[in-house]
């Protein structure tokens, strides 16, 4: 039912906690997929996730269509991605359950420090990723880029279905979607990056989610980028990215430092490009720590018979094909109508 989602790990390395990957609006695809295998090269296990069932009416080759792959190809997408997405926020036990297998899985996983995680999300993927923190999931930190506060849905009928700006109000989610309770992960480190011009995360939600992580005693910090959009830690060619160069840099710094506060114990590796060819710059290795650039990352199918082998810029040196295009091969597409 979701046979997209991969696992990246070094081999030869000791166990390490897992990373959890969120995708955004449109479901995994080759992005995550990079970026797990960024994460694996840096030191950890990272597990690209899949939230959306494959289906007749959305299937993976639909969720990254470029400006010129033609106006079928983008309506499908778009139509497809936001149904998929609004069936999931008006899901949230499933949905928690979901990645709560997930992380089940990954903890069975030989390469994964027992009871070890963490995970990072985009846009929707930062809402799964605050959905995890609210069912109390065994996490210990979490960074979200450009990632929306609150799990509100869009309203069921259309066109309100396909319009993110207009979800249920608070009053609305509590009495026709009934979520569950929210339990929250104890000691979890919290970090959301986000753009100070994104006009999916309005003031007003940020400080309605500053009072429910005060409220729950989470310890978070929350980054505003200068003058930076929605979807600026997307990769030049995937749709709907406002790639920002610097702001990714510093997140994804933001980021291993995170990681680093979390499990000081694990060492850092240095990698010279995030999965969006984002060029990271390089740190002093802690005592005892490898080369990092010499050891393999594999990234395993779900199923366990698949192999991806980090393609695209997020392998660093993986060889293979992405559809996470460098920049001039390719003009990224960002559906208008959704304001994205």
């Amino acid at each position: 039912t979701y046979p997209h989602s991969r696992i990246a790990h070094v081999k030869g390395r000791k166990p390490v906690p897992v990373v959890l990957v969120h995708h955004n609006y449109a479901g995994l695809k080759q992005f995550d997929i990079d970026q797990a295998c960024f994460l694996a090269r840096a030191g950890y296990v990272g597990l690209a996730v899949d939230c959306y069932r494959e289906k007749d009416t959305y299937t993976f080759t639909d969720r990254n269509p470029l400006e010129d792959d033609g106006e079928e190809a983008r309506e499908a997408h778009f139509k497809g991605a936001f149904e998929t997405m609004n069936d999931l926020l008006w899901n949230p036990e499933s949905w928690r359950d979901l990645m709560s297998a997930y992380l089940d899985a990954a903890f069975a996983y030989k390469a994964v420090a027992a009871g070890q995680a963490g995970a990072i999300g985009y846009c929707l993927g930062g809402q799964s990723c605050l959905e995890q923190l609210r069912a109390g999931h065994a996490l210990k930190a979490i960074v979200t880029f450009h990632g929306l506060l609150n799990s509100r849905p869009m309203y069921k009928e259309a066109p309100d279905c396909y319009n993110p700006k207009k979800r249920l109000t608070q009053e609305e989610y509590t009495s026709q979607v009934k979520p569950p309770p929210n339990t929250y992960s104890k000691g979890c480190i919290v970090v959301v990056e986000n753009g100070s011009i994104d006009e999916h995360v309005p003031p007003d939600s940020i400080i309605e989610w500053m009072a429910e992580m005060d409220q729950h005693e989470i310890d978070w910090r929350f980054t505003n980028h200068a003058r930076t959009p929605h979807g600026w830690a997307l990769g030049p060619g995937v749709t709907a990215s406002s790639y920002q160069e610097v702001a990714d840099r510093r997140s994804t710094q933001s980021m291993l430092a995170t990681f680093s506060e979390a499990w000081p114990e694990v060492s850092q590796y240095h990698v010279e490009l995030n999965a969006c060819g984002t060029a990271m710059p390089r740190f002093n290795r802690r005592k005892g720590e490898g080369k990092g650039g010499k050891d393999k990352s594999t990234g395993k199918g779900g199923n366990g018979s698949d192999e991806a082998k980090g393609k695209g810029k997020g392998a660093g040196k993986g060889k293979g094909k992405s559809n996470t295009k460098p920049k001039g091969q390719g003009k990224t597409w960002r559906p208008k109508e959704a304001g994205l």
